[in-house]
């Protein structure tokens, strides 16, 4: 049965406070795991010396949470490894390599990865090769240090060749690293419109190892229960599979970013009521 403890807070509609109190308001509320949004003006890797990194592991560990989930901003800044730039690819695998390090310094074994935006004019059939070398040199890196990399897809607004639980499962096993995992965002497949959860759980299996619970309209990543998507049969299937991770509460409705503590105690609430 899927535990309380297993629903962890994030820090994305947190961003017009400090990371400070992102950290006091979870541990407010009882989490005890939390996923760590690594983006400006929070945290942005670049401007953290790795005396600083050391700082905030202690700052979160004072206040009894452990990071489940290292996701560094991949989706607005120049992060891609579907470009057709060679250039740009490297720089993009040094990104997540460099944050991967973070991770293990912050005590967290598993880092978020997605594919970066996909353009419409280039070869498809090389997209998906630039995709699955990229990833394979970031797996080593992840192989050394001993983290998982839950891999997310799109919603065809940003790539067309990398949005279904089929493709995850696909470059899974053609990167054929035991790091490479896959991760479900309920809203994300509602947007898309491709899979349910319930494909997910089929295509992925064990190698599921992160979910992003939240609704939607489709679309929106908003409240459990604010939207129209079926979250509670979403909430019964992971039950059923016997579904071991964490479910992550990537909120990001700019309606949550005054008030953001109270979104989290909403959602919270909607998790008490069921689990």
């Amino acid at each position: 049965m899927i535990q309380l403890d297993q629903v962890a807070a994030a820090n994305f509609h947190y961003k017009r406070y400090s990371l400070e109190y992102f950290l006091d308001s979870a541990a407010r509320l009882g989490f005890k795991n939390i996923e760590l949004w690594a983006s400006g003006p929070h945290f942005h890797l670049d401007y953290y010396t790795p005396q600083m990194v050391r700082d905030l592991k202690q700052k979160i560990r004072d206040r009894g949470l452990k990071v489940i989930c290292f996701t560094p901003e991949q989706s607005v800044y120049p992060i891609s490894i579907s470009h057709p730039d060679p250039a740009y690819r490297k720089a993009s695998v040094e990104f997540f390599q460099r944050h991967i390090e973070a991770a293990v310094e912050l005590d967290c074994d598993q880092m978020l990865v997605t594919t970066g935006l996909a353009y419409l004019d280039a070869d498809d059939q090389e997209m998906w090769k630039w995709i699955r070398e990229s990833l394979g040199e970031i797996c080593k890196t992840a192989e050394r240090e001993g983290v998982k990399l839950p891999l997310e897809a799109f919603t065809s607004f940003s790539t067309h060749v990398f949005n279904s639980a089929a493709h995850i499962a696909r470059m899974i096993e053609e990167v054929g690293s035991p790091n490479l995992k896959g991760l479900a965002d309920t809203d994300v497949m509602a947007t898309t419109g491709k899979d349910t959860i319930h494909d997910f759980i089929r295509d992925l299996g064990s190698n599921m190892t992160y979910v992003h619970f939240v609704d939607g309209n489709p679309g929106g990543h908003l409240v459990p229960g604010e939207g129209k998507l079926p979250m509670e049969e979403a909430l019964q299937a992971l039950q059923d599979c016997g579904y071991k991770g964490y479910l992550g509460l990537e909120l990001l409705d700019r309606r949550y970013v005054l008030e953001p503590e109270q979104a989290m105690r909403d959602s919270l609430a909607w998790f008490k009521q069921r689990l």
